[in-house]
């Protein structure tokens, strides 16, 4: 077997990082090809214009391609989003922008269609909308090639590295703030103790209740620095936004949807009204 370097194959890879094939990516792929331990056609964006590019690099026999992807870029339903960061934080290009709780948005020019943003969503909010771009992302600022499937490429692949650079860079900047941020849970929990077990037995004092409780309170929330605690407490809000973004879902189809979906929002609203009431009876 021929030794081809593995970026020349990387290359001819639309580097939309969709994992289509797979593959982590495309360079694994790519690794994959080099090292004869995957077939020629797994590349779902290229098709077959990329399957017989490699092929022939490779010198291996022309194959179907094993599936297709349409070109395609994510579109997010702004009146359900929730605001979770799901899709930020699976956008392999930084193509959604966000903040936690607030409205996301895709920028379509620099969405290489991938669709990793469409499963993580928890209200199924994002669509992949067709496009007659032949070539994605549109954006070409990071590229020097004058062909466009390569320039296109060049770019995805640029932003790319610099999304894997970032996240490293964020990932090494939590990990810090979480750890001194233990380390000072530790030091306050160990001078506590330390002064309890240096304090001398005293007749009852009601304000040393209160210290106590107050002690007590401080320990929980610092507490709540823990990861365990932060995903039990988000995995709440999400299930909180979940609720809401169905409601606002119910009350849009209700006054704009077509007949169906007015008669399923309708019930659901009566049903939503109804479990409301019955837990305020409750309480």
């Amino acid at each position: 077997m021929m030794n081809i370097p593995i970026q020349s194959i990387s290359r001819l890879l639309p580097q939309t990082q969709c994992r289509e094939c797979g593959y982590e990516g495309c360079l694994p792929y790519a690794r994959a090809l080099s090292a004869g331990e995957a077939p020629v056609n797994l590349c779902a964006p290229g098709g077959e214009t990329v399957m017989k590019d490699i092929a022939d690099l490779l010198g291996k026999p022309y194959l179907a391609p094993a599936k297709t992807q349409i070109k395609a870029v994510a579109l997010i339903d702004e009146a359900v989003c929730i605001g979770c960061t799901a899709c930020i934080r699976a956008c392999p290009v930084d193509a959604i922008m966000g903040a936690s709780k607030l409205m996301h948005t895709v920028i379509s020019d620099e969405c290489t269609g991938c669709g990793l943003c469409v499963t993580p969503c928890p209200v199924d909010c994002i669509d992949m909308v067709p496009v007659s771009q032949p070539f994605l992302p549109s954006a070409r600022r990071f590229s020097t090639s004058a062909e466009p499937r390569f320039a296109a490429a060049e770019h995805a692949q640029s932003r790319f590295e610099r999304h894997t650079a970032r996240k490293q860079r964020d990932d090494a900047e939590r990990k810090a703030l979480l750890a001194q941020r233990e380390a000072a849970v530790k030091a306050k929990q160990s001078a506590q103790a330390q002064i309890q077990t240096a304090a001398p037995s005293a007749a009852f004092n009601p304000m040393d209740l209160i210290a106590k409780a107050m002690a007590k309170a401080q320990l929980q929330q610092d507490k709540l620095v823990s990861s365990d605690n932060r995903e039990d407490f988000k995995a709440r809000q999400i299930e909180e936004a979940k609720e809401r973004a169905e409601l606002r879902r119910a009350q849009r189809d209700a006054k704009y949807g077509n007949e169906a979906e007015k008669a399923a929002a309708i019930e659901f609203l009566r049903r939503y009204k109804a479990e409301q009431e019955a837990a305020k009876e409750a309480r």
